[in-house]
Order: structure tokens, then C-alpha cells, then sequence
């Protein structure tokens, strides 16, 4: 398992619909969920405007999103019918020589 799964102990959740979620919303239900250990490896900062970690990659319905779509209202398309699919990754670069 990777670094996210590890913090929310799996490596795939679902949550309910909540219909105009924006991503920022639903990455803070995740830390309300999961735990600061989440939202560590999530956002650099715990603070506002809390803009993602540069090792985060979120790809909503397939499609790679940024911090500038952290406040857009999540689109429906995923695989369930009228939801979305949010895939979050955490890529910490390796150390070592």
C-alpha cells in the first residue's frame, strides 16, 4: 500500500453524494475522517488557503486536476452513474544516494 493508504489503513473508500461537493470540500471530509495524518500528506500547509503537496496527484473522472480546481463544484461522469471518481496520489520523492 502507498503512503495515503497507509494513513486511512485502505487503499480504496467510498463516500455519499453530496450533489455541488467541491474537491476542497471532499479532501477535508477525508482529513475529518481519516485524521491530520491524512491532510498532512494531502495539503502543504494546515492552514488557508491549504494548496496541495507537490507529490499530490488527483485525477477527478480520469482527468489530472490542480490546486486551481480546488474549489470547483466535483463533475459527475465516473463510473457510477451520477458520481464522480476521485483518484488521489501521494508520489514523496525517494532520498538516498
Amino acid at each position: 500500500m502507498g503512503p495515503l493508504a497507509n494513513a486511512i489503513g485502505a487503499r480504496e473508500t467510498v463516500l455519499g453524494d453530496d450533489a455541488g461537493m467541491t474537491l476542497r470540500a471532499l479532501l477535508d471530509r477525508l482529513e475529518s475522517r481519516y485524521g491530520a495524518e491524512f491532510g498532512q500528506r494531502v495539503f502543504r500547509t494546515a492552514t488557508p488557503p491549504r494548496p496541495l503537496q507537490m507529490h499530490t496527484r488527483i485525477f477527478v473522472n480520469g482527468h489530472a486536476v490542480d490546486d486551481s480546481m480546488l474549489d470547483t463544484p466535483l463533475p459527475s461522469g465516473g463510473a457510477v452513474p451520477g458520481a464522480s471518481e476521485v483518484l488521489i496520489y501521494s508520489m514523496p520523492g525517494a532520498s538516498g544516494g
